[in-house]
């Protein structure tokens, strides 16, 4: 066996290797198998004189790619609106928050907020006034009525809403378009259907929900009634995820310091970023959003809000 010989068979095992680490142990994957094109926008958010972000709790995009932030800072309104290129907007200030969470808007652009502290969530207009709530502030509970710790909510193409309510309930809670309550799934553990933190929710075009199970390592996925299909154990800590129109998930990893692009199968498509708070670097990352012209938006506990652009 000649040097060549020897090389190609190193290559067909680094290879093959790596293919079964991605669907095994993608976190220990230090390159990505495809390059993202992905790069950090320095200084792109222009925030008003005097005001500066604290911890970066949820990010989310409406339409028209208005950037909505919901941060837990006490330098600025806890929710702020930046268009695409990073110019401010506006900002809300008129609710009293505990603890900012996640943030959504949905097909109508209604603004959705979590604030976990209260166990409650908000539907707001695009103008900022309350149109209703799921849960009753300062009250927990584990009915159709009352949350404990509720983390994000999720929509699906009828106007339902898939709540996750995680920090102490580790459940899915269903609603219809109106807000009335009808059914629910989950307990604590690591076996199928079982959560151990509920952090995150969304839901495909095909109506099938998938949870980022931060605690558990893993983002099961289930029917739209809560019907265990299965679960990604492969991906690392997730934190976030976000559906893109063109298929797939955006996945944030804050401990793995990255962001995974995966189809709608699971497959690991390819990744970018490192741990560490220096611009690009996505340590501390909590929450991601996602624009029409492909950019990533990832919010940041440690008090950071970063773009990345493909362009």
């Amino acid at each position: 066996m000649n040097s060549g010989d020897i090389e190609k068979i190193q290559t067909y095992c680094r290879g093959d290797l790596l293919a079964f680490l991605l669907r095994k142990r993608a976190w220990e994957v230090k390159r990505s198998p495809t390059d993202l094109g992905y790069r950090v926008v320095p200084g792109w958010e222009q925030l008003p004189e005097s005001q500066s972000l604290g911890p970066v709790a949820g990010v989310a995009t409406d339409s028209e790619d208005r950037i909505y932030v919901f941060q837990r800072g006490q330098d600025a309104p806890p929710l702020l609106c930046f268009d695409s290129e990073g110019k401010f907007l506006f900002s809300w200030s008129h609710i009293q928050f505990r603890q900012p969470h996640m943030v959504h808007c949905d097909r109508d652009d209604n603004v959705w907020l979590i604030d976990d502290g209260a166990h409650v969530i908000y539907k707001l207009s695009q103008e900022g006034k309350i149109l209703f709530t799921l849960g009753v502030k300062g009250i927990p509970g584990e009915d159709g009525t009352h949350f404990n710790r509720p983390t994000d909510i999720a929509f699906n193409v009828q106007g339902e809403m898939y709540v996750s309510d995680g920090y102490e309930n580790k459940r899915i809670a269903k609603f219809d378009p109106e807000g009335n309550f009808i059914l629910q799934w989950g307990a604590l553990g690591d076996e199928p259907g079982q959560f151990a933190l509920p952090h995150a929710i969304s839901v495909d075009k095909d109506g099938l929900v998938y949870v980022a199970d931060r605690a558990n390592w893993q983002v099961p996925v289930f029917d739209p009634d809560g019907t265990f299909i299965e679960q990604w154990t492969h991906i690392g800590r997730p934190s976030d995820l976000v559906h893109v129109s063109d298929g797939g998930f955006f996945i944030c990893d804050g401990p793995s310091g990255r962001v995974t692009r995966v189809s709608n199968s699971g497959e690991v498509i390819g990744f970018f970023g490192k741990p560490g708070s220096e611009p690009g670097q996505i340590g501390a990352a909590h929450s991601i959003t996602y624009l029409s012209n492909s950019d990533v938006i990832v919010g940041h506990l440690d008090e950071r809000l970063q773009k990345f652009t493909r362009r």
